[in-house]
Parts: structure tokens; sequence; C-alpha cells
């Protein structure tokens, strides 16, 4: 059996952030990773720009059940920090209403400056291990713990200090495939169900299939009963079984909760936000005036995209194709306007972790010390990263959490100091 002094499980951002840490005060790290390479997840971020962190830091751009949490570790290691230690590793960076990029626009960049970094600090990298369990070791009294066994695929290892930075569950492709949950289960740790999130919604309107490939500027409101849970807006990416886009990613979280807790969620959807229902009102009473004798589709040309209308069009059970003369009828009139300002969509799910971005869920926040990362119970054995109920909505929050959290371990996890019980 292998001793290590700080033995890191994980090689994504936090993982790689806690190791550099580390062996910068003076440990000596191993750091496992299940792929054949580390940061194969950060590579996919910002669709491949990697948006690794955000100006505008707010407790409402982050989901976790006790915000003094949340804020208590980002306060530690800011973004204007992770701009200047990314800068340091030969990343400059450039920004965008508050979105902070590589300057290359290139995730590769940010990467490999973490890569550098571990190579630097002699940080022992092995690749393709995986982790299964972890057993504490406790002294002769039974009541101290001293170190915990490491159990792998391949070996075992006793570490005095344990970071786990496994990830969630989200884009199982890249690595996160829970691991960690029954390994914390196992240990009496508290692990709030993992769900997926900033993703897309799945849907049970007939129309999906008619809307397919269109995407418009709109706005978007999560109803739990008669209550708004969220509101967003931006671009609405629709889809054969549903709808997606930055918006949709961005409740998508808050409606899997919803879901889980046997709760209905809906969508209320606005696919033209600038104009009033006041406006289209009188626009379609004075094309009727104008265009007249026309088809409705011909009436309706302009207003938004062909298919999204015909989807519309189909709800009120209304075709193109026949005469523009019903929309005289008010009734009708108030139907279409219906449709386009104030859609309400029933949810049948959100997309799964396959087609997630992140997980809402993971270790309850209540279980770690957020001065340090480490979990009350376990002196030693630290949290990081999305395995922690923390989540962040789209835009570098995500990375940002990585970051922090990630920097407090490594730093906490190198004190000579011994395990404590």
């Amino acid at each position: 059996m292998q001793s290590v002094e700080v033995l890191i499980a994980g090689a994504g951002a936090s993982g790689m952030m806690a190791a550099i840490m580390a062996a910068r005060q003076g440990a000596k790290v191993l750091l496992l990773e299940k792929k054949d390479r580390p940061g194969k997840k950060l590579l996919a971020t910002g669709n491949g720009k990697c948006n690794f962190t955000n100006r505008r830091q707010e407790l409402s751009c982050y989901h976790c059940a006790d915000e003094t949490f949340a804020d208590g570790v980002l306060q530690q290691f800011t973004a204007e920090q992770s701009i200047d230690w990314f800068q340091e590793e030969g990343v400059l960076s450039k920004e965008r209403d508050g979105y902070v990029y590589p300057l290359s626009g290139q995730a590769s960049t940010v990467r490999n400056a973490l890569e550098r970094a571990l190579v630097r600090e002699k940080v022992r990298l092995q690749c393709g291990e995986s982790i299964q369990d972890i057993v504490p070791r406790y002294d002769l009294t039974g009541q101290k713990v001293t170190g915990y066994q490491v159990v792998t695929d391949q070996q075992k290892y006793l570490a005095r200090k344990v970071i786990l930075a496994v990830g969630g569950k989200a884009a199982p492709v890249h690595g996160s495939t829970g691991d960690a949950y029954d390994i914390l289960r196992k240990l009496g740790v508290s692990v709030v169900t993992p769900l997926p999130a900033l993703t897309g919604l799945e849907l049970q309107e007939s129309c999906c299939k008619e809307w397919a490939g269109v995407r418009v500027q709109g706005t978007v409101q999560l109803l739990d009963g008669a209550d708004c849970v969220a509101r967003e807006q931006g671009e609405l990416q629709f889809v054969a079984k549903g709808i997606s886009g930055i918006p949709v990613f961005q409740l998508s979280g808050q409606a899997a909760r919803l879901l889980s807790k046997g709760r209905q969620p809906k969508l209320q959807m606005d696919v033209l936000p600038e104009y009033s229902a006041e406006w289209l009102e009188q626009e379609l009473r004075q094309r009727l005036e104008r265009f007249a004798p026309c088809s409705l589709g011909d009436l309706l040309e302009g207003i938004l995209p062909d298919k999204l209308m015909s989807a519309f069009l189909q709800e009120i059970h209304l075709k193109k194709k026949q005469g523009a003369d019903i929309v005289k009828q008010a009734k009708i009139r108030q139907d279409l306007i219906g449709q386009i300002k104030q859609k309400v969509l029933e949810i049948d799910q959100v997309y799964p972790f396959e087609k997630a971005q992140v997980t809402t869920g993971g270790v309850d926040c209540h279980e770690i010390d957020p001065t340090t990362m480490e979990l009350k119970h376990y002196p030693g054995l630290y949290v990081t990263g999305e395995l922690v109920d923390v989540d962040g909505i789209c835009g570098g929050y995500n990375l940002q959490w990585a970051w922090s959290s990630g920097h407090l371990a490594g730093i906490c996890a190198a004190r000579k100091d011994t395990v404590k019980k």
C-alpha cells in the first residue's frame, strides 16, 4: 500500500486547482484521473471557448441551500483573483459584459496552463485510475481519524489527506458519472439528490415537431402553480421534443427540483417581447383592412418564423391556408395573441445528465466547513467543485465555484497540522 500525503481524486477544474495549490504549500500530491487526460470536461465549456469566470458576482447567480456557505467560499478566492491567477499562468483574458474568456478564444489555453502548473509543481498525475472506496483510519483509541485508505480500480493508498473532486453526474462522457455519491453515503454523509441543470426541457406539447429548428429572441417564465419562480430572456431554441437555449438552461435546475418533489411546473413563453398584446391586436386589425382578401398565412407573414407560426396555429386548430377573415372573430384574435405572448407549456422532464452541463444537488453544504471545504465529521477529507450542492447559472459561474473551492481545499489540505477529531 502506497503512502500519500495529499491524494486528490478527479483532475477536472477544481481538482487541478487543488493539486497545484496543495503542492505550492509544500505538500507531496498524487492526482488521480479516471480518463486518459486531465481537464476533458473543461475543454467543452463555453462551446470550446471556456468562459472561465464572470466579474459580475452575485449570490443570485448561484443555487445553494445556504447562501452564506457559497458566499464564504467564493470570497476566499474571487473572480478578480482568478483572472490574476490565470494571467500569472500565461492566460491573458478578454471580457464581454462581465463574461471572461481566454484571449485565445480556446478552452485548451486554460487546460494547458493548468497542466503546465501541475508539472512545474511536481504533482504526480496518474490517469486511467478510478476511485472506488474511502475507508477512515483511526488511532488506537478508535476515536481519532489519522488518515484514509483509498481504494481504486488498480490499487490501495494510505493518504493523510484526501480531496474528492470527481464532479457530479452531468456530461458523463467527460468522466462525471457520480462515482463519489455512494462512497460518501456509505460514510453517512448527506447527499442532496443530484439532478440535471443547465439543460433543455422536454415538453408535452404536440406542436414541438412543427417548430423544430426555429430560433427567436423571447422571454420564458417558470411557473409553480400560479407563482412565477423565475424569469429569463434571450435566444430560445425550439427542438423536436421541447425547447432549449440559455434562458431555458437558466431555469432547468429549478424545474428539475420542482419535478423531483412531485410538482408540475410549467413554462410561460413570450416570443414577441418587444411588442405588446395591444400593439399586436391593432396590427392584426390593420392588416385585415390592408391585405384582405388573403390567406391566414399571408396575413401573419413576417410576424414570426413560418414554422413557429404554424405550430401556434395548430394549437388553436387553424391552418395557414384558410381565409384570414376568421381573425375578425375577437376570440380567434385573442387565442392567437395568447399563443404568441403568453403560451403556457407543460413540462414533461428536463433533459438527462447526458445533455446537461452541470449537476444541481450533491454533498449537503451543511456537512462542509466553509473555511476549509473539509467534511465536518471526517477531518482530512475535503470535497470540491460540482460534487458539492452548489451550482451556478450560465456565464462562468460554475468554473468560478470550481476555482474557489479547489483553491481553498488545496491550501487547507496541505497544512502540516495533524488530522484532528
